[in-house]
């Protein structure tokens, strides 16, 4: 069995943001390509109300930010899907996600479109488990895309012993998850 998840926000999860809030954008254009040459922006960490520490801060589901902890832990099983690229401010790496499938199963997920035929939003999921393969790590060709992970992958996370990160099912064999 195949499930595939999403990165998740939890409950108190402390959140890193860009300094610059122009930045957002660079972040939500992630597609796969290279940040070679890039300027990495100065990131803060979020003091409003009491946060818990995460060695993967929150910045969204299409954008996991790792601290040393996380970076020490999975950086090799990260290389073939991504690069990490350190930050600047606070001290995190931004993975960005190079691996990109062409893995959404249109016909069989709820997606809602703009006038003109793109994608606006996907309210279920669901996935090519072919295209997929043994991918722990991957994005779709889309803006603004999630970063996906199969369960090798969480397994890592949990193994590692790395705190406070959450995963949520979007899709298990074939199956989305409403």
């Amino acid at each position: 069995m195949t499930t595939i998840h999403q990165f998740a926000v939890s409950e108190g999860q402390e959140w890193v943001l860009p300094v610059d809030d122009e930045t957002y954008e660079v972040f939500f254009g992630l597609d796969g390509r290279s940040l070679d040459g890039w300027q990495p922006p100065v990131m803060r960490r979020v003091e409003e109300g009491e946060r818990l520490y995460s060695d993967f801060p929150w910045l969204g589901e299409h954008a996991p930010l790792l601290r040393q902890a996380a970076v020490d832990a999975l950086a090799s099983a990260l290389g073939p899907y991504g690069k990490l690229v350190a930050l600047r401010g606070e001290k995190v790496w931004l993975l960005n996600v190079t691996k990109v499938i062409d893995a959404l199963d249109e016909a069989n997920s709820r997606i809602v479109r703009f006038d003109d035929g793109d994608i606006l939003a996907i309210e279920r999921y669901a996935f090519d488990a072919a295209r997929i393969g043994t991918a722990e790590v991957f994005k779709l060709p889309m803006r603004a895309s999630p970063v996906f992970v199969n369960e090798v992958f969480v397994e890592r996370v949990r193994n590692a012993g790395l705190r406070n990160v959450s995963f949520e099912p979007v899709w298990a064999s074939g199956t989305a998850i409403a």
